[in-house]
């Protein structure tokens, strides 16, 4: 008599591709440069901290509140961007510096 195979689960899969979210999102808001993009790696991270959460079997409530949360984090970066943009013309971090170096100079010529 054959036995009966086991069920496969996906939740170790499931967890693996969060935790792999995370990273790659937490790795790029680290690494680069731009706003935007660290923005969207945060987004990224974002994503697979609640997918993480769900695999976990997080409430539901739970679950909401951190979808509120990311909701709101993507809201105030993309305000940030936006004042980011309108006052140095870019949203490259090195070009943000470059013009923070030069406003400090001219402060402390005076």
């Amino acid at each position: 008599m054959i036995a009966a195979a086991a069920p496969l689960s996906l939740d170790p899969a499931l967890a693996a591709f969060a935790c792999a979210l995370v990273v790659i999102g937490v790795a790029s808001a680290l690494v680069l440069t731009n706003a935007v993009k660290r923005l969207a790696g945060l987004v990224i991270a974002g994503i697979g901290a609640l997918a993480a959460l769900a695999v976990l079997g997080a409430p539901a409530g739970a679950l909401t509140a951190g979808v509120a949360v990311l909701f709101a984090q993507v809201a105030l970066g993309a305000a940030i961007v936006v004042r980011l943009q309108e006052s140095y013309g870019s949203v490259a971090s090195s070009e943000i510096d470059g013009a923070d170096l030069e406003d400090d100079a001219r402060g402390s010529a005076s």
